[in-house]
């Protein structure tokens, strides 16, 4: 444990942005709609109203406290849906993206009713967003319901956005995840491993992203041209916090058997993203680690758009390697 501790601290862990890895989802109350915000270690009204594109002087009232208020780790805060951050129409600015925002479908409720929910959206519009080829829904979809205007150079939240509201589609059907449980298989290959297949539509964003993407995939082809074999697993993974990534795409992993430095092409089975990340040394003994294949940091995670809800996932794992 003193080992992942230093190695982490010397990264400067934390947990900043850490809940900004999972889908927004839009509340409302009395007429009006808002996101829940987390707040992180030294977050404030400012860096927030950054990262949601809206003013301290709308976040404060809207929660009821003065604008000069402190804020504590974990404290919960309503960010409000206006006009200058809230979209379901048009083309975002030069230096806009449109981030997706979803509702959770309750029993009962229709494309009409939701829409009427949230800013008298059309049912044409839910059906575009969401891929739908008829208005037939289910009990805990996920549905678009608008988009979050942010500036691409204030927020993390950008690299998960789009230029159009018309272009988002939903992500291609997920296949079954690898259970905790499951023994990690190698296999040595002498040729690159296959990308996996990716459906593709209007949106990657939000499904595979078959090109993979990381301040290092650089490296890793440069590694792949220096060796004649590739070695692949299959495992679980985990996430450690860091605040590495989340502005540069620098990922960090920790895995057993592999020389730190090493560049590692990591796909999320269940979505096919790819990042590829640079491991730093191996996983420290303890029971938090049995069974594992690799950690990686929270930015690599949530650019798998891996939830902080899901303590562990299933992974590939693919780098070159001295076939001697």
């Amino acid at each position: 444990m003193k080992r992942l501790a230093i190695i982490l601290f010397s990264f400067g862990i934390t947990l900043a942005l850490a809940a900004q890895s999972s889908d927004l989802i839009v509340q409302s109350e009395n007429g009006k709609l808002f996101l829940n915000h987390t707040v992180a270690p030294k977050e404030n009204l400012y860096s927030i109203g950054r990262l949601y594109n809206i003013s301290p002087r709308e976040i404060a009232p809207f929660n009821h406290m003065p604008l000069n208020s402190g804020l504590e780790i974990n404290q919960e805060l309503k960010i409000p849906l206006e006009a200058v951050n809230f979209a379901q129409h048009g083309t975002a600015a030069g230096d806009e993206v449109f981030v997706p925002l979803y509702h959770v479908v309750t029993q009962k409720e229709g494309l009409y009713r939701i829409g009427q929910n949230f800013n008298k959206a059309s049912v044409s519009d839910l059906k575009t967003w969401n891929n739908l080829s008829s208005e037939n829904i289910g009990n805990g979809q996920k549905l678009i319901v608008g988009f979050l205007r942010v500036k691409t150079s204030q927020s993390a939240l950008a690299a998960y956005g789009v230029k159009k509201t018309g272009s988002v589609a939903q992500p291609p059907v997920s296949v079954p995840p690898v259970v905790a449980k499951a023994e990690n298989k190698a296999v040595v290959t002498t040729k690159p491993v296959e990308e996996p297949v990716v459906v593709e539509t209007a949106q990657n964003t939000f499904g595979g992203n078959a090109e993979g993407t990381g301040f290092f995939k650089g490296s890793y082809r440069e590694q792949a041209g220096s060796f004649d074999a590739f070695k692949s697993e299959m495992g679980v993974a985990a996430i450690f916090k860091s605040t590495s990534g989340w502005q540069d795409a620098k990922y960090y992993a920790l895995m057993n058997n592999v020389t730190p430095g090493t560049i590692v092409r990591i796909t999320n089975t269940n979505n096919s993203r790819i990042i590829f990340a640079k491991v730093l040394g191996e996983l420290p003994p303890g029971r938090e680690n049995e069974g594992l294949l690799i950690r990686i940091s929270n930015a690599a995670a949530a650019e798998l758009r891996i939830s902080d809800k899901e303590p562990k996932f299933a992974a590939e794992v693919a780098y070159a390697k001295d076939g001697r």
